[in-house]
């Protein structure tokens, strides 16, 4: 995952205060994703320092079709 650069436009009220934030679509997209894959290893670290069971693919598909019939 390559690190983007951005280059924001703040919008500032008239004491100069910052109040908002412009970015372009492709950056607002970029920046979205790098989040959403942060959030996704957060939780796959969690899952994997827990000390639960896991099942394979195979046995998953097994459990689900026997309760299907």
């Amino acid at each position: 995952m390559k690190k983007q650069k951005f280059q924001p436009n703040f919008l500032v009220n008239e004491s100069g205060k910052p109040i908002a934030v412009q970015l372009g679509i492709k950056e607002y997209k970029a920046l979205l994703e790098e989040v959403e894959d942060k959030i996704d290893i957060k939780r796959a670290e969690k899952i994997i320092t827990k000390k639960t069971k896991t099942h394979t693919l195979a046995e998953l598909e097994k459990s689900l079709l026997k309760k299907k019939k």
